[in-house]
Formats: structure tokens, C-alpha cells, sequence
């Protein structure tokens, strides 16, 4: 093979060549891809048994990214030879391309916003609370956030290893922010085409990207980017993400089965896969529509964000129950929204992300962890139902999806509650790992009567356990844990 293009940990060391040769082995031996952007490309599903099989040398190259070590192994198809192509570099300079850029101010088409002024923003906040266009907790919400958020931005610019040259404008999309929830008090959006806004009440189910006369997607991924920590963030998976996107091109549908860490997950996918894989991950990623709690569309500091995003939303087991004499309301609500889900499914190429935990995943107190939160297997069958009503059962995926997007805008300790809860971010990395899809085995077809029902309900239960089972492992490749 042709020798390393840079200066290695241990120039000509024969020993590390084997141990590369070996890893390349064993994950070209397995059957999903990992892709890490300082350059490693391992096809594992179980990324750490790769890195601990390895020689101790090996393992130390791959595992220190302050040195930039990237490892590119690949296999070829019906042959008994490896191709294995090393390449460790002492330098900080990257093997994948640079990472797009935050934005430096904001755009002239939604620029317009910004009052011209020399007002301080806290005494603009100040005024509004005083007029009553804004709240007392929209005011400790934002000036908290605003306050939280240039610092954790202060802190990762003073690293030597922060990723962006350019100058994110905190206060510019602060103040953009402010006028937007002020809009939303003075006259709330209600998320349907049909109607003008503020003219009526309408049911809020779904909500399409809403950039029409303000770019409420490219806002919410600016206030996301710089907080990123880009060069080690993780995407496990490629290969299933490639037979995704195949998929959906065939108008099949895809449902990814997720664990849910953020607020701003919706952002932190498009980001991983816009950044990390490029434009044409970036638009399956801007295309899911996601199932969201009704409150996304009701919180007036969420909406802006909110309406970037495709959207169904939909009340969940953990807060239906919350407003007793609101349940019937509740399910009728839950009822439309699956109406719409399955003319989606109906019309194909549809991409849907979907929680079936109900909920945020929270730190558990006694271990420190962030500890994914169960999968309801009614959740689960409730979508599988409703493509099968569709006639689209057969031609609907499910895909098990872990999330490690906890620190970026870590959620409260506590869940439900009132509206308005606390913001506060940190300079992170995102991971994501897409594991294999979930495939039922064959119910025995001679079963009858009461043996049939229960084999039916037992394969509820197993399909639920084999996807929380793939969430998990591909929750602990990603370093979910060590959040």
C-alpha cells in the first residue's frame, strides 16, 4: 500500500500496520457503518469492540482526537483482500472539510425585524413587559437565556480547538427572537394555511415549513451551529442512512424510532446531517416531519422555532391525563393528527421521527447519566396501525434511532409543568447513530383463536424490545453515556 502521507505517532511501526489491518477485520465483518468526521469510517455495529479489540497502540491513536488520528478502511466485495489506507496525523488539520460556518449577522430579508434603534436590549424587553407585549416569565425566559448563551459562546471561543472563524452575532438574533415572541402575544400564529393568522381558533395539528416571509428554518439552525462541537461529533449508521434515503426515493415511507434528549432536536438533526454528510442528507433531514407534543405550537418562545419544522403534534401519555376535564379533547386531538399521518404515509416518501418514550430523556440522579427513557409499545403499534390503515404497511420502515444531544439544551429535571421553562445551553457535541431496521419474525399462521391473539400481542411486545435493544447499543456507540 502506498506509504502515509504525513508523519506518524510511531513512523514505520510494523506493529501498528497489523493492528489497523486487524481492525479493518473485524469491522468490515460486521454489519452496519460508523462515520466520524475526523475521518474514521468503520463498518461495526459496535464501534467501542472495535476500538477495544484493537492493539493498545491502535487504540490509543483512535481514541486521541487531539492529534486528528483518522483511520479509512475499506473492503472490497468479492475478494480476500483488504484495502487499508492509515493515515495518523500529528497536526490539528482535518481530513473532512471545513465545517459550514455560523452566521456572522443577520440576512437582509429578515433583517427588517430589528427596531433601528440604539436601545439596550433588556431595556427593550423591559419596555414590552411595561406595555404588556411581553410577560414577566418571557422576560426572565429570554434575558436568562440571552445572558446563559453568550457565555457558554464566550467559553467555547476562548478554545483553542473551537471550529468557526466567523463571529456569531448573539445579540442581533436575540433581539430578532424578542420581536418574534412579541409578535406571537400580540398575535399568535395558529398554524393553519387555510386561515389568516390571528383571524381564529383553529386546530392545531400539523404545521408545513413556514419560511415564506421569514426564514424560521435557517433561524433555528443559527442559533444552533455555534454551539456544535464539530469535530467530534458522531453519525453511526451510514449504511442504513443510505438505503433511507433509497427508500424514500422508491416512495417508500420511514419512521425513525428515537429517543428524544433536546428541545432543539429538530435542529440538531438537520445540523448533523447538513454538516457532517452534506446538502443531500441536509434535505432528507429538513424533510422529516416530525411528532412533536402540542405544546411546540403553543409556547410562544418555542413557536419561532416550531415553525421551521415539519410538524405533527400530538399529546402524550405523560401529559393526556394532566387536564382531566381537557381528555376527551386531548384524544380527539391525538385522533386528527393520525388522520394526517395516514394520508402521508398514503402519498409515500414520507420521513417521520417520532419519540415512542413520550418524553425528553433526564439525567438520573443516582448514576449520573443520561439514561434513555423506555419505548411504549402502544406507541409503536399506534403508528404501525395507521399505516396499515393506509394500505401503506408494507412499504413503511422502522428505523430505531439514538440521540446524544443532551448538553446542547439540556431539558428541565422535572417534566410537565407550566409553560416557560428555563433555556440554558453549552458548547457540545452531537452524536446520532441509525440502526438497522426493525424486521418482525412470522407469526406461526396455524395459531387460532385465543393463541393467536396473544402471539400477536406478544410480537407488540418484541418488536418494542428489539427497537429500544438497537437504540441502546447504538445510544452507547455514540458515547450517549458519557454525556
Amino acid at each position: 500500500r502506498p506509504p502515509p502521507s504525513r508523519s506518524c505517532v510511531e513512523t514505520g511501526s510494523t506493529m501498528l500496520r497489523y493492528a489497523a489491518v486487524g481492525a479493518a477485520l473485524l469491522c468490515c465483518a460486521a454489519p452496519s457503518q460508523a462515520f466520524s468526521p475526523t475521518g474514521v469510517v468503520l463498518r461495526s455495529s459496535q464501534l467501542r469492540s472495535a476500538v477495544s479489540t484493537a492493539s493498545p497502540t491502535l487504540r490509543t491513536a483512535m481514541e486521541r482526537r487531539s492529534v486528528g488520528a483518522s483511520l479509512l478502511m475499506t473492503a472490497t466485495k468479492g475478494s480476500d483482500t483488504i484495502e487499508v489506507n492509515q493515515v495518523l496525523e500529528e497536526n490539528t488539520e482535518r481530513t473532512a472539510s471545513p465545517p459550514i460556518q455560523p452566521t456572522e449577522k443577520m440576512i437582509e430579508d429578515v433583517a427588517w425585524i430589528i427596531p433601528e434603534d440604539d436601545m439596550e436590549l433588556k431595556d427593550r424587553v423591559d419596555m414590552y413587559v411595561e406595555k404588556g407585549e411581553l410577560t414577566e416569565a418571557d422576560r426572565f425566559i429570554l434575558m436568562n437565556w440571552f445572558d446563559n448563551y453568550k457565555e457558554a459562546l464566550s467559553s467555547a471561543q476562548a478554545r483553542p480547538d473551537y471550529p468557526y472563524t466567523s463571529k456569531f452575532s448573539v445579540d442581533a438574533h436575540f433581539t430578532t427572537l424578542v420581536e418574534l415572541v412579541r409578535k406571537e402575544r400580540n398575535r399568535p400564529h395558529y398554524f393553519n394555511k387555510a386561515k389568516e393568522t390571528g383571524t381564529c381558533y383553529e386546530p392545531r395539528n400539523a404545521h408545513a415549513s413556514d419560511s415564506r416571509f421569514f426564514d424560521y428554518h435557517q433561524f433555528g439552525v443559527d442559533f444552533t451551529r455555534p454551539l456544535v462541537d464539530w469535530p467530534n461529533c458522531k453519525i453511526v449508521g451510514m449504511d442504513n442512512l443510505n438505503k433511507i434515503k433509497q427508500q424514500l426515493a422508491d416512495g417508500d415511507n420511514v419512521v425513525f424510532l428515537s429517543n428524544h434528549q433536546s428541545e432543539s432536536d429538530t435542529h440538531c438533526i438537520f445540523t448533523l446531517f447538513q454538516d457532517q454528510l452534506g446538502p443531500e442528507f441536509g434535505a432528507l433531514a429538513q424533510d422529516i416531519v416530525f411528532m412533536a407534543g402540542e405544546r411546540v405550537l403553543r409556547d410562544a418562545i418555542v413557536v419561532p422555532f416550531s415553525r421551521g419544522c415539519n410538524l405533527l403534534t400530538v399529546y402524550s401519555k405523560k401529559h393526556i391525563d394532566s387536564e382531566p376535564e381537557l381528555k376527551p379533547a386531548k384524544m380527539q386531538h391525538n385522533q386528527r393528527s393520525m388522520k394526517q399521518l395516514g394520508a402521508l404515509f398514503a402519498k409515500g416518501g414520507t420521513c417521520m421521527w417520532y419519540a415512542p418514550s413520550g418524553g425528553r430523556d433526564r439525567r438520573d440522579p443516582e448514576t449520573g447519566k443520561v439514561e434513555p427513557a423506555m419505548f411504549d409499545p402502544n406507541a409503536i403499534e399506534m403508528v404501525r396501525l395507521v399505516a396499515e390503515a393506509a394500505g401503506a404497511g408494507a412499504k413503511t420502515h422502522m428505523y430505531p434511532m439514538a440521540l446524544a444531544t443532551h448538553n446542547i439544551f439540556p431539558p428541565p429535571a422535572t417534566v410537565g409543568g407550566a409553560f416557560g421553562e428555563e433555556r440554558r445551553v453549552q458548547f457540545s457535541q452531537l452524536s446520532v447513530a441509525i440502526c438497522d431496521e426493525v424486521v418482525d419474525k412470522p407469526i406461526d399462521k396455524s395459531l387460532e383463536g385465543m393463541e393467536a391473539r396473544k402471539a400477536v400481542k406478544q410480537l407488540r411486545v418484541d418488536r418494542t424490545k428489539l427497537a429500544y435493544a438497537e437504540m441502546l447499543e447504538g445510544y452507547a456507540a455514540i458515547g450517549g453515556y458519557d454525556q
